[in-house]
């Protein structure tokens, strides 16, 4: 079948596309200069590439290339370091990089403004594509292992896309805001939905107070994507009405019952949502009413989705497994899959309930997953690192409530003598990116245990707290 942007170029040719500042792009200026680069990459014959990109118009033109091209592509978060880059890709025989500035890792690199032809050597020929084609990769690292790298067929895209439709709303008029990092799922699945629906894409940069609160008022913004962090933000900075938002889409952390209410005082339209790499994006969605109703909750399951909760305990508590056409098949990395799904349902690692109203509830974002404006970091990273120290003997990394980034990592360790903060700063400088640096330091003598002798988070976390007090 046809691309779905050449789909809309047939449609809406001279519709505006996509813009960021004062550049704009037709479907058919933004479907040529896709061609363009699509030729370009189609001579290098790959299977797969690496993009690290930022939100700019001619790197989301880059997606499409690739995809015009038939090479899968591979979502690099660009606050990783070059360590991790090369770990993750290594992982899935990813050899060639397109990228915006110099990366010091071993794949070969191309800078991004050297991808295009000139007209004359372009020949024309059709784009097509198999919807079970391997679209994007993205990797989320376990609690307790190595990064998982998540294939995203460009059918579990558009069930993703088509479910949000039904749960959030939107078509052809809706003018989307997009300040989150285009290497997220919550990022990229903004621009899949313009290309399947046929509406605008407004693209910045990077998430500035001053410049969302300026497009909000003054370019009729129907849609925006935000983290409880951002939205805070906002709303601290005067977003008190709605203007012409419609949609206000949250994610990534748990909202409060605060800031829930006065959100809904001021008339602005949050959605609150639940969903992972996995899925696609979010696959539950509450509306204002929902929220109002019960201000706990994710929402209600859309129709092409499936969920259940395993293993519930006599509150009904139990995991969340999710099935449908937005979930993965599973991970590039098959050792990886042994306990992933479970009679067709994938297995989330959250726990939560459902009412007899169909309302669903998270309880547990992921087993130690910390989410630190709207970044997920993973306890188990930090201490691998960390035991590199001859004179750490165990740790544990611990989540402390922060007002600006909702959450940040603590570091509790077992040492004789008290090892100094910037020591443990030079270690994590090379192996890990700065979001995911504890930003407190504890000396225990005796990490609390289990009653099985395992690391107690639970306890440790408790400790902290009354440290901090």
């Amino acid at each position: 079948m046809k691309h779905w942007i050449e789909q809309q170029v047939s449609r809406t040719p001279h519709k505006i596309a996509i813009q960021q500042g004062d550049v704009e792009l037709t479907y058919e200026e933004l479907f040529n200069d896709s061609k363009n680069k699509a030729h370009y990459i189609k001579q290098l014959q790959l299977k797969r590439v690496g993009l690290y990109i930022k939100n700019d118009i001619k790197h989301a033109s880059l997606i499409i290339a690739a995809w015009l091209a038939n090479v899968e592509v591979v979502m690099i978060n660009t606050k990783l370091t070059p360590v991790e880059i090369e770990q993750q890709l290594d992982s899935i025989g990813v050899q060639t990089v397109f990228t915006y500035k110099p990366l010091h890792i071993k794949q070969n690199c191309i800078d991004i403004e050297e991808i295009y032809l000139d007209d004359i050597k372009v020949e024309e020929y059709d784009f097509t594509f198999d919807m079970d084609d391997i679209a994007t990769i993205m990797f989320t690292s376990g609690t307790t292992g190595p990064a998982k790298a998540v294939p995203q067929t460009f059918s579990n895209h558009y069930f993703s896309a088509i479910g949000c439709k039904e749960s959030l709303g939107y078509d052809e008029s809706t003018r989307w805001l997009s300040v989150l990092p285009i290497y997220h799922i919550s990022g990229l699945s903004v621009l899949i939905r313009s290309l399947i629906e046929g509406f605008t894409l407004i693209l910045e940069p990077k998430f500035d107070v001053d410049r969302v609160i300026y497009l909000i008022k003054n370019d009729n913004i129907t849609h925006i994507s935000l983290v409880p962090q951002t939205l805070q933000w906002l709303m601290q900075d005067e977003l008190t009405r709605p203007y012409q938002l419609e949609k206000i889409l949250l994610g990534g952390a748990k909202l409060s019952e605060t800031m829930i209410n006065k959100a809904l005082d001021n008339q602005l339209p949050i959605y609150n949502s639940f969903g992972m790499t996995e899925t696609c994006s979010q696959f539950v969605t509450a509306s204002p009413e929902m929220l109002r109703e019960e201000p706990s909750t994710v929402g209600k399951v859309p129709s092409n989705v499936r969920l259940k909760i395993l293993n519930q305990n006599e509150e009904g508590h139990g995991e969340v497994a999710v099935s449908g056409g937005n979930v993965m098949n599973g991970y590039l990395t098959g050792s990886q899959n042994s306990d992933t799904f479970e009679d067709g349902y994938f297995k989330t690692g959250d726990v939560g309930s459902i009412d007899d109203s169909g309302y669903v509830y998270i309880y547990d974002r992921r087993k130690d997953l910390i989410i630190s404006g709207g970044e997920n970091i993973y306890p188990f990273e930090i201490e691998h690192v960390i035991l590199i120290h001859p004179d750490v003997q165990n740790c544990v990394v611990v989540p402390v409530d922060d007002k600006k980034w909702g959450q940040v990592p603590a570091l509790v360790y077992e040492a004789e003598q008290t090892i100094q903060d910037d020591t443990f700063k030079n270690i994590l400088n090379n192996k890990l990116a700065k979001y995911k640096h504890p930003k407190y330091f504890y000396k225990i003598n005796e990490i609390p245990r289990t009653s099985t002798g395992k690391l107690s988070r639970y306890k440790v976390k408790a400790w902290v707290m009354n440290e901090k007090k």
